[in-house]
């Protein structure tokens, strides 16, 4: 027989900050060219994950004892959310998203398939660990869980983007996890 399996890894990362820049597919930014305060995406409310999931096929005889293991899909997916979040930033979140300024009042018009931007985005997550090391988390998608704004009474506005993410390079990587460690 064979069967599909899917296994899901999460990786919590506390808090931390979350910057941005259009990203042309060839060359990651130093982290001193990313991570400046024009480039923060917004403050976080409620820490970040990193998700991977890999599926596999197996093959196996009826009696398994021959199978095979094949890996057939990852996908990676970056959850945070934001209670603040920068005046472009939706524009990065949402494709589709135009914004328009005039005397006193910005305007955000989303929606319209033929609007799409086609930008792609690096997203980098910096957490500061208790010693001041830091722990970057990098990678370049689309938000593909769309954007839910809830406005209540008793509860503070949050952005909760979903980035799905793409491969990085051309050996296909999806993730980078960077940690300072002390040097040797």
């Amino acid at each position: 027989g064979a069967e599909t399996m899917a296994k899901k890894e999460e990786i919590i990362l506390g808090s931390g900050d979350l910057y941005y820049a259009e990203f042309d597919g060839a060359t990651i930014p130093e982290d001193s060219t990313l991570e400046v305060e024009e480039k923060r995406a917004g403050h976080i409310k409620g820490g970040a994950s990193i998700e991977y999931k890999p599926s596999f096929y197996e093959a196996s005889d009826d009696f398994k004892r021959v199978t095979k293991s094949i890996l057939t899909e990852e996908v990676a997916t970056m959850k945070l959310g934001l209670i603040t979040w920068a005046e472009n930033v939706l524009e990065a979140l949402i494709s589709t998203a135009r914004k328009s300024t005039t005397s006193g009042k910005v305007t955000y018009k989303i929606g319209g398939i033929k609007n799409a931007n086609g930008k792609k985005y690096l997203w980098r997550f910096v957490h500061t660990k208790d010693d001041g090391k830091k722990i970057r988390i990098t990678v370049t998608g689309k938000n593909q869980s769309g954007v839910s704004i809830t406005f209540a009474k008793d509860k503070e506005t949050t952005v909760d983007p979903e980035i799905t993410a793409e491969p990085l390079d051309a050996e296909g990587t999806l993730i980078i996890f960077d940690e300072e460690v002390q040097a040797e």
